[in-house]
């Protein structure tokens, strides 16, 4: 079940839109009140959350919502999107954070990468998110839980995921190798389908230290 909650009838007609569809369960609430009595009887798996909510208190609301339902995905929009928002909806547990307004077909993206464990933030809050778990190379961890989480890449490809590591971006990553942007982002794609990860944030997570690796999630031939 996917529940959208907000006051603006109208944005719950566009969020419906956008993922209904293929018998997809969708419940709609209006107060606080109302989605927290959902969240602890039906446990949906995503919840599209409007933060200007009354009584939410904005992004911190995020935390207390989950407590009902630690297991649903929240995807926060919010009507004047900006970065520091966007990192306090993910520190309260938010999966996802964009415009209220987004374009329904990338909001059924959105749920969709949510639902199979990634998370949905725009490009440059993830180059925010990923400089500030960054460490310096030398102090990174590639041996978390006894594995050396590199080991499957190539020598390349473990220098670009370690400069990830470092929270480079994918410009300075090329000019500090001698290669193009889209060789390094050739290289991450290759990156994130061997070590099971969605995008940049999770990669650098993983490589220094402060993500779980459970291994590449299919197969990589």
């Amino acid at each position: 079940m996917i529940l959208l909650t907000s006051e603006d009838a109208s944005l719950m007609d566009r969020w419906a839109v956008a993922v209904g569809g293929r018998g997809t369960l969708i419940r709609r609430v209006s107060l606080l009140a109302e989605a927290e009595g959902v969240l602890a009887g039906r446990r949906p798996e995503v919840m599209l959350l409007d933060l200007s909510l009354d009584d939410l208190s904005g992004a911190a609301g995020i935390a207390g919502l989950l407590s009902f339902s630690p297991a649903t995905r929240v995807i926060a929009l919010s009507h004047q999107p900006n970065d520091d928002e966007g990192i306090a909806a993910l520190r309260a547990g938010a999966r996802g954070y964009c415009n209220a307004y987004i374009d329904p077909r990338l909001l059924a993206k959105a749920v969709s990468t949510v639902q199979n464990g990634g998370a949905w933030v725009g490009r440059r809050l993830t180059d925010r998110l990923v400089a500030l778990v960054g460490q310096p190379i030398s102090e990174q961890v590639d041996t978390d839980y006894g594995l050396d989480v590199l080991d499957a890449l190539t020598a390349r490809e473990q220098e670009i995921a370690r400069h990830v590591g470092s929270g480079s971006s994918n410009r300075a990553i090329a000019q500090r190798l001698g290669i193009t942007e889209r060789t390094v982002k050739a290289h991450l794609g290759s990156v994130f389908a061997k070590l099971g990860v969605h995008d940049r944030l999770q990669l650098a997570l993983l490589v220094t230290g402060r993500m779980h690796y459970t291994g590449p999630t299919t197969p990589v031939h």
